[in-house]
C-alpha cells in the first residue's frame, strides 16, 4: 500500500481524501491544512493525524507519497517541498499556475527522479477511451480537423460567491484544461499554434468572459477549432464536450448528443455510422488516476499524464489566454 500524506482537504480535497480512503493501492497517513478549521473538520471524520504544513507532518509520519489537492497557485511551492523531501508527488490539475512554474517543477522531478504526475481524470473514462482507441489506430487515416464544442448552464451551479464567478478566464483556465488534454489524449498530437477570442455573457454572475473560441493547429497539419460556453442557453453538452474527429479515410463522433449522451461512433467515408463498444474499466475517474500513480512510483514506469507530458496540455491553455490578450496567434513551443 502507498502511504499518502495529503495536502489540502478543502471541498475538492475532502473529496480526494475519499478516493485514497477507498483505494486498494494506497493509505491515507496524514493530511496537511493551514486551515485549523479544516483541519478539525476532517480530522477525526478521516481518523488520521492532522497538520499545519507539509515539513512537519514529513518529518513525524512515514510516508511514501504527496498528494497535492490545494489551490493552483500553491501548487509549485507545496509539490516542490514534497519533491525535495524524496517524496513522488500526485497533483490535481493544473500542474502550476505559470509556465515557468510549470517548467521548474518538471525541471525539478527531473533532477530528483521521482515521479510527479498530474490527475487528467477525463482520461480515465471509458468512452475516452473509446475513442483514443479508434483515432490511434490509424483507421481514420491521416487527421484532417477536429471540432469540440462545450457549453453548460452554470450560472448557479458552484454557488453564490464561488471563486470562479470573480477569476479572470474562468473557463479556459479551471475547464478547457480537460478538453486540451483530451485533445492531445485522442490525437497523439501536440498543438503548436492557437488563435483565442473571448466574449462576455451580460446576463450571467460572471465578472469576466466564461467562454472562449479557439483555432488551433496540431503537429500533424491537422485544424482543431474549439468552442467554450460556461453561461449558455442553447444545448448543453456533456462534461465532456461533443467530439467530431475526421480524417482521410473517416470521422468518429463522440457525444454527438444532449449533455446525457456518452456514445461514440466510426464512420468511413461513403458507409453508415457504427457504434463503437465502450470498454469496461476496473477502475474510472480519480480512483485510476490514483492507481496509475502507485503503479509509476512501484514499478519506476513514467505514468500516462507525467508532469513532462502534461506541461504541454497546460500550455494550450496559457497560449489561449496570451492570444486573448494580444489579439493575435501564438505559436507554442
Amino acid at each position: 500500500m502507498l502511504r499518502i500524506v495529503q495536502c489540502g482537504v478543502g471541498s475538492f480535497g475532502r473529496s480526494w481524501a475519499d478516493v485514497v480512503k477507498r483505494s486498494r493501492v494506497a493509505e491515507l497517513v496524514a493530511v496537511v491544512d493551514p486551515a485549523a478549521e479544516a483541519r478539525a473538520r476532517v480530522g477525526e471524520v478521516l481518523g488520521v493525524t492532522t497538520y499545519p504544513d507539509l515539513d512537519t507532518a514529513l518529518a513525524e509520519v512515514a510516508c511514501d507519497a504527496v498528494l497535492v489537492t490545494t489551490p493552483p497557485a500553491t501548487h509549485h511551492a507545496v509539490a516542490t517541498r514534497g519533491l525535495r523531501a524524496g517524496k513522488p508527488v500526485l497533483l490535481e490539475k493544473p500542474l502550476a499556475a505559470t509556465m515557468d512554474e510549470a517548467r521548474d517543477l518538471v525541471q525539478t522531478a527531473e533532477a530528483t527522479g521521482l515521479v510527479l504526475m498530474v490527475s487528467q481524470n477525463y482520461r480515465f473514462r471509458p468512452p475516452a477511451r473509446a475513442a483514443q482507441a479508434v483515432v490511434q489506430s490509424g483507421a481514420l487515416g491521416k487527421l484532417t480537423h477536429v471540432k469540440v464544442r462545450f457549453a453548460r448552464e452554470t450560472r448557479t451551479l458552484f454557488g453564490a460567491g464561488n471563486f470562479r464567478y470573480s477569476m479572470r478566464y474562468p473557463l479556459v483556465l479551471d475547464m478547457s484544461i480537460h478538453h486540451f488534454d483530451l485533445l492531445r489524449c485522442l490525437t497523439g498530437q501536440n498543438v503548436v499554434q492557437v488563435y483565442a477570442r473571448e466574449w462576455p455573457v451580460p446576463d450571467s454572475p460572471y465578472v469576466y468572459p466564461p467562454t472562449v473560441a479557439a483555432l488551433m493547429t496540431l503537429d500533424g497539419g491537422g485544424t482543431v477549432v474549439y468552442e467554450g460556453n460556461w453561461a449558455s442557453h442553447g444545448t448543453e453538452t456533456s462534461w465532456n464536450a461533443a467530439w467530431e474527429v475526421v480524417g482521410a479515410a473517416g470521422r468518429l463522433l463522440w457525444n454527438p448528443g444532449d449533455m446525457h449522451s456518452e456514445e461514440v461512433w466510426t464512420q468511413r467515408w461513403g458507409e453508415a455510422l457504427q457504434p463503437v463498444a465502450l470498454p469496461g474499466l476496473d477502475l474510472t475517474e480519480r480512483d485510476a488516476t490514483l492507481a496509475a500513480f502507485a503503479r509509476a512510483v512501484e514499478t519506476g514506469q513514467p505514468p500516462e499524464t507525467r508532469a513532462a507530458d502534461n506541461i504541454h496540455s497546460l500550455a494550450i491553455v496559457f497560449a489561449c489566454i496570451e492570444s486573448i490578450e494580444r489579439g493575435e496567434t501564438v505559436r507554442l513551443g
